[in-house]
């Protein structure tokens, strides 16, 4: 099971952090062996959406002006788009903010087939065996770990810590350890056969019922095994060698910067294929240069202009950093075959709304607009997730719906 793999390798890497040291600029480390073809997804979000006149342009096309905190992205234009008026139907506030990448509440995640499984969850799936991590879950900070869940209805928690996710990437573990991990699988893939045998005696008595919910439960015990199956496949395999240290770990300003050159590194030497980015709440403001509000505390700005003002500052840097990471996947010819997904699960903090969610893709190999308004009118509304699926399909997966999707999603060729 993709998600399952994703925790338990975590929690297998993540043992016995230690000093922290600087981390150097990142450009000089050899290029992956990966075929050129390789579909790769990023998603980069945060808790409290953006302001809008700061985010969505007045005009549609290619050639529409950009608001104030879209203007690092001018070097990219053709390889970007923005979307307004997408979103996935329902408002709830701050409570439905963990279906961004989902389009279904957690409380209805058992009455659907596919759960309230996110699109990184989904995608790994696919992925799955192809790297080391099928996906790799992160935040700049301490974040209420809403973004990601798995199939059966579980939230994924994000790594927050750069040191971290450096010797994850790209430190060996110790030869001891890689070989009690090993005696691990072994006794894990023992403890699995001796469960899969009792529940095969167990279907001999059991009503049609119970039985549809042992079927399930036997799909998930598959699924641990195939993942246990790929952990061990890259146990004896050394992680790539770059030219750097270990990173400081720091605030969410000061991480997210590194975390986003950790990142492309990643995708560079096919490390994974599947990331998520979580910008968390308790993002510093004082770090850059504002009041020390919090920023929850800018996000309620009530149109105070002082408020938004500094909300805008924190947007902006968010977007600075974003449009340097897109930049550096074009530099190592990376773009055109990443899905790039910035959104959040609020529109505007302010206001409280779920509606007209804030979208930007880039990459992709897409023929990009820069700015598509789509349908505002009741009923004719596009759902988020036929954007989902479109992406999904692009990367390689034979799908026919995602989420709450209706068709794909026909504003992007």
């Amino acid at each position: 099971m993709t998600r399952a793999h994703s925790r338990h390798a975590r929690r297998m890497f993540l043992k016995g952090t230690g000093a922290c040291i600087g981390l150097p600029w990142l450009e000089t480390f050899a290029r992956a062996t990966e075929p050129a073809t390789a579909q790769r997804f990023v998603c980069v979000a945060n808790p409290f959406g953006m302001i809008h006149d700061s985010f969505f342009p007045e005009e549609e096309g290619l050639a529409a002006a950009l608001p104030r905190n879209l203007l690092p992205f001018e070097p990219l234009r053709g390889k970007f788009t923005v979307f307004s008026n997408l979103d996935h139907g329902s408002n709830g506030n701050h409570a439905l903010t963990h279906t961004f990448l989902t389009g279904v509440k957690s409380t209805e995640a058992r009455s659907r087939p596919e759960g309230n499984v996110s699109l990184d969850q989904f995608l790994a799936q696919y992925a799955a065996g192809e790297t080391r991590f099928p996906v790799l879950n992160t935040a700049a900070g301490p974040s209420s770990g809403e973004l990601c869940w798995t199939r059966t209805g579980v939230g994924v928690p994000p790594i927050g810590h750069v040191s971290r996710i450096f010797k994850m990437l790209f430190v060996d573990d110790p030869a001891e350890a890689a070989a009690a991990r090993g005696v691990d699988y072994e006794d894990q893939g023992s403890i699995l056969d001796a469960v899969n045998e009792k529940a095969r005696i167990m279907s001999r008595s059991i009503s049609g019922r119970d039985r549809q919910k042992l079927d399930q439960y036997l799909t998930a015990i598959r699924e641990v095994e195939k993942s246990i199956d790929q952990e061990k496949a890259w146990l004896a395999r050394p992680r790539p060698k770059v030219d750097a240290k270990e990173p400081k770990d720091g605030t969410p300003s000061q991480q997210l910067p590194i975390l986003f050159d950790l990142i492309a590194v990643a995708l560079e030497t096919d490390s994974t294929r599947v990331v998520t980015i979580e910008i968390p709440g308790t993002f510093d403001t004082a770090a850059i240069g504002i009041e020390d509000k919090g920023y929850h505390g800018f996000s309620h700005h009530a149109k105070d202009p002082g408020l938004m003002e500094g909300m805008r500052k924190v947007e902006h840097y968010q977007m600075l950093h974003l449009a340097k990471f897109v930049t550096k996947l074009q530099d190592r010819g990376l773009l055109d075959t990443t899905q790039v997904l910035f959104g959040s699960g609020m529109s505007d903090g302010s206001a409280h709304t779920n509606m007209n969610l804030p979208i930007l893709l880039a990459g992709g190999g897409y023929k990009h607009q820069t700015y598509v308004k789509m349908p505002e009118e009741q009923g004719k509304r596009v759902p988020l997730c036929n954007l989902y699926l479109s992406m999904a399909q692009r990367f390689g997966i034979e799908a026919n719906s995602f989420g709450r999707s209706t068709s794909t999603f026909g504003a992007l060729s």
